[in-house]
């Protein structure tokens, strides 16, 4: 199904009756299969929609709808550029007011990986494809009910979402959508690691124009002021309105980032995803790390893709407060329990408000704003380091050791 056809579909069920949350579970685990180790919540943001008129859907709906429709539209070949097989979806409307989330419709796609779709095609009769009893055609009836089920869901829940547009410019951090989202975050993390795409034009809210420096030093400060906290999610902006500069970008990217997100895209409403790496292994390891002659709680989420490169993966220890930071790297196994983890020379320098070569060594900073992030894994416990050429802490010029171990069954 196309996503012309699904504009005519909103167009035929605009009175229809349906439950106030959509679920389609069946596909999560559907022949013993499992759910992708991802979730994507899409948050469309209320005040770029308006009431649906009783003769079909309103002309101001029709950009949002669509968007929305490219994460569930199952039968198109396109929905594997944008969700991972049996990856949950869940799509939210954001109060225009503020209030939280009207959550409309929750389930897995039910898609299969191309790996998947072999065996299964080697498996398949030429009678089962005659009598159309082929797995194929079983996946294009999945498909047809899944899109329908959230086609009809958006419109259910447009009925229900308090929408229309705000009669004056707010911060971003104390716009709707941010209260909207901070009040109900509408997932939680039994189901996958979060990635949060949001539908919002930013002209709509007050950014900084100020320098670099001042303006990620803001996003921070505006962050932590609503006590803003994703859990560790993947951040993807998606603007159907004017571009944002340089430096609004980055009091985006510190934004999130103090509200314990990593932004990965800013884009046109048009744009596509920055990267879209599916975790196919992840795993929770805590322990300590040593400062001194002082230990610290510490934590770790541990996420890789099929090409052992490490995503939506962070490090947390707890001193004088709560620190953590995202990173990236790659993993060389030996084995699925024997690895070394090479680091991208980021690590806790993604916090600082000068980016440049040269490093910002700042007493504020997670990590001491060290660079270099280092571990082994063996079996269920991971050793490792963290370092800088140029940032130290005093007295661990060597840097900081840490020691975890997996907690089974954990979530972080």
């Amino acid at each position: 199904m196309k996503i012309t056809l699904l504009a005519s579909a909103f167009t035929l069920i605009a009175t229809s009756s349906y439950a106030q949350v959509k679920t389609a579970d069946e596909y999560c685990a559907k022949g013993g299969a499992t759910p992708s180790l991802r979730q994507t919540i899409v948050v469309i943001d209320g005040s770029l929609a308006v009431a649906d008129t009783p003769e079909g859907p309103d002309p101001q709906n029709l950009a949002w709808r669509k968007f929305s429709a490219q994460f569930f539209d199952a039968n198109s070949q396109n929905i594997y550029q944008v969700m991972a097989p049996r990856e949950r979806l869940t799509l939210a409307i954001a109060n225009s007011d503020g209030s939280g989330l009207t959550s409309v419709f929750t389930g897995c796609v039910p898609t299969v990986s191309a790996q998947e779709a072999e065996k299964l095609n080697q498996d398949t009769t030429s009678l089962q494809r005659f009598f159309g009893n082929d797995w194929q055609s079983a996946q294009r009836e999945a498909a047809e009910g899944f899109t329908r089920a959230a086609t009809i869901a958006l419109v259910e829940g447009l009925k229900r979402a308090k929408v229309g547009p705000t009669t004056s410019k707010q911060l971003f951090s104390h716009g709707a959508l941010m209260q909207a989202l901070n009040k109900a975050k509408g997932y939680s993390l039994a189901s996958g690691l979060p990635r949060v795409v949001l539908y919002t034009d930013l002209s709509s809210s007050e950014l900084p124009v100020a320098d670099m420096t001042t303006s990620r030093r803001q996003g921070r400060v505006d962050a932590e002021a609503i006590s803003l906290d994703l859990q560790r999610a993947e951040v993807d902006l998606f603007n159907p309105g004017p571009g944002v500069s340089d430096e609004q970008t980055e009091y985006l990217k510190a934004f999130f980032l103090a509200g314990k997100g990593k932004v990965e895209t800013i884009s046109s409403a048009g744009g596509s995803f920055a990267e879209n790496k599916e975790p196919t292994k992840s795993a929770v390891y805590q322990g300590a790390i040593s400062y001194g002659k002082g230990q610290y709680p510490v934590r770790m989420r541990l996420a890789r893709d099929q090409n052992g490169s490490v995503v939506m993966s962070w490090m947390e220890e707890q001193s004088d407060r709560v620190h953590f930071s995202p990173f990236g790297g790659i993993l060389n196994c030996e084995n699925d329990s024997k690895c070394d983890f090479v680091g991208d020379r980021v690590f806790a320098q993604i916090w600082t408000d000068k980016p440049s070569p040269e490093p910002s060594c700042e007493g504020w900073m997670p990590f001491g704003g060290l660079r270099e992030l280092s571990f082994t894994l063996d079996s269920d416990v991971l050793k490792g380091k963290i370092s800088d050429g140029v940032c130290v802490i005093n007295g661990m010029e060597d840097g900081v050791q840490f020691e975890l171990r997996r907690v089974p069954n954990a979530v972080f």
